[in-house]
């Protein structure tokens, strides 16, 4: 007997992001945000330089947005975030890192292309990975994990390998 077109249907892709949570209320974030292919293009030191001058201008561009601990890895960064409440739309946390991205990528090919570097491919993975920040213990945790990154990252250097 022939299956039914429903019976034959792709898995959905899950989502990342927390079912029934406001992306674009008040809240705090730990972000993960990994670089295309895990490849460790970070260690560039001029690419470094971009993402984090990308990301401590976010507060500008965003006035809700509040940066806290931070660190650039070799093929990731990891930081806490915190948007506020102010009388203005604010917009969801996604519009927000991909406008981060946007931006960090669009200077970095501009640093390419003055600079004659060969560059292919793109910087970031499409997506993200967030963690909704519950409690001060729950902040006080992901600011040490992001403070302890660098050593467990001497620890396992080769982890894609």
């Amino acid at each position: 007997m022939a299956k039914s077109t429903e019976e034959w249907k792709l898995p959905q892709g899950r989502s990342l992001r927390l079912k029934g949570h406001n992306y674009a209320g008040p809240a705090s974030y730990f972000l993960t945000i990994r670089s295309e292919h895990h490849e460790p293009v970070f260690e560039m030191p001029e690419l470094r330089g971009i993402v984090e001058e990308g990301w401590k201008a976010l507060p500008a561009r965003f006035p809700h947005v509040r940066l806290d601990s931070y660190i650039v890895m070799p093929d990731h960064m990891h930081s806490i975030l915190h948007v506020v409440v102010n009388k203005e739309k604010v917009p969801p946390l996604g519009s927000v890192i991909g406008a981060y991205k946007s931006l960090t990528t669009n200077a970095w090919l501009e640093y390419v292309k003055t600079h004659n570097i060969s560059w292919s491919g793109n910087l970031w993975q499409d997506n993200f990975n967030d963690h909704v920040i519950r409690d001060n213990r729950d902040l006080v945790q992901k600011r040490e994990y992001i403070r302890l990154n660098p050593i467990r990252w001497e620890q396992y250097p080769n982890r894609y390998s």
